[in-house]
């Protein structure tokens, strides 16, 4: 990997716009596109969503519970919210199964356009750099809607949630 610095960890914040698996050798890695760059994480994308969960007071399992039960059972690539800050969510969806060593997670909140670009999909990310990933527009347009929905869901409980403490 050339000259790269590489983490040995890293937690997902706002600042985190996708992780995507990066093959070396034998090893599975995350590149962690970010406000700051890119940074190389010696850990699997899902080690590092699984790890942020946990430092943001939940853990994956209770994160894809909530989504179930707003989706329903017959739903797989669920996207999760990761944290709540300053009230709203922190949405992360994955683009194949989250158990796919292939599998890409994109930060909702990073993405400020999406276009097709034959079979694959460009993304626009916040802060301006364009990313061509490998995924099927559609597929890609699906998982982006169901973020948004959990978004808008999550938004509305810690609203409830806010309004009964008011009360």
């Amino acid at each position: 990997m050339g000259n790269v610095n590489i983490a040995d960890s890293y937690h997902i914040s706002f600042n985190t716009y996708l992780i995507e698996p990066l093959i070396h050798g034998d090893k599975l890695y995350s590149r962690v596109y970010d406000k700051s760059g890119e940074i190389i994480v010696s850990r699997k994308p899902i080690y590092i969503i699984r790890k942020s969960c946990v430092l943001m007071g939940s853990n994956y399992k209770t994160a894809r519970s909530v989504s179930k039960r707003f989706f329903g059972d017959e739903k797989h690539k669920l996207p999760i919210i990761i944290s709540h800050d300053y009230g709203m969510p922190c949405v992360f969806f994955p683009l194949l199964s989250p158990t796919s060593p292939n599998n890409v997670w994109v930060g909702l909140h990073a993405i400020i356009n999406i276009r097709r670009i034959k079979d694959s999909t460009e993304i626009t990310l916040k802060d301006g750099r364009e990313l061509i990933l490998n995924f099927n527009y559609s597929s890609f347009c699906t998982q982006y809607v169901c973020a948004t929905m959990l978004h808008k869901f999550g938004t509305h409980q810690r609203l409830i949630l806010q309004n009964d403490l008011s009360v």
